[in-house]
């Protein structure tokens, strides 16, 4: 019975673009279920933004989430995901839930994509939004990636930065550990020279990221 499925993909395919102002620092961050690429790494085939955050999460210890969109083909994205780890494994024991968004929409590109997580030995979950469904929500028709969004427990977005032009350790680690409530520290981690020196904020044009 394929027929109601692709019934509703052509009705979510014509549905336009959230509004802009719908996405905002302090409002709520639309919730999500997607598919993950790395299911023995997420521990789950499915993953919704509401096990984190919200009124029951399903995590307890949850206290942020940080959420990036990437695609195969953004080297800014690549230059970005080993720092991503790091943060994950730094803080996730204090709290933080990283999740990757990827929106390739090819098979190739998945393929890619899912290359691209084992390489960099990823330790979060990384979920496939093929359809663009998600991307259209957050990132609107025409947004630079990598885009990151952090989410407070109670489901506001706490921060956004579209296609950041800077490093991105310059100021996610801050950003993260405001939102956990962490005091600043001077150090940044390690992984800073490996993987963001050549500035891994540099932001890549989302061609047809939300593309319809």
């Amino acid at each position: 019975m394929r027929f109601p499925a692709l019934a509703a993909f052509a009705l979510l395919a014509a549905l336009p673009a959230a509004a802009e102002d719908e996405i905002g620092e302090g409002l709520p961050a639309p919730s999500f279920s997607l598919r993950t690429m790395n299911p023995d790494v997420a521990g789950a085939s499915w993953i919704a933004l509401d096990r984190f955050v919200g009124a029951e999460p399903e995590d307890p210890a949850a206290k942020a989430v940080l959420i990036s969109f990437f695609a195969s083909w953004c080297e800014p994205c690549q230059r970005e995901m080993p720092f991503l780890v790091q943060l994950d494994r730094m803080y996730r024991d204090q709290g933080l839930r990283v999740l990757g968004i990827a929106i390739d929409k090819e098979e190739a590109g998945i393929e890619t994509a899912k290359k691209l997580i084992d390489s960099a030995k990823v330790t979060y979950p990384v979920l496939s939004d093929r359809f663009n469904f998600l991307a259209r929500r957050y990132l609107g028709d025409k947004a630079p990636l990598p885009s990151v969004f952090i989410v407070r427990r109670d489901g506001t977005i706490a921060k956004i930065e579209r296609g950041y032009a800077k490093d991105a350790s310059a100021f996610l680690l801050a950003e993260v550990q405001d939102a956990l409530g962490i005091e600043r520290k001077g150090k940044q981690p390690a992984s800073k020279r490996a993987a963001t020196a050549e500035g891994a904020g540099r932001g890549a044009p989302a061609k047809a990221a939300a593309s319809r």
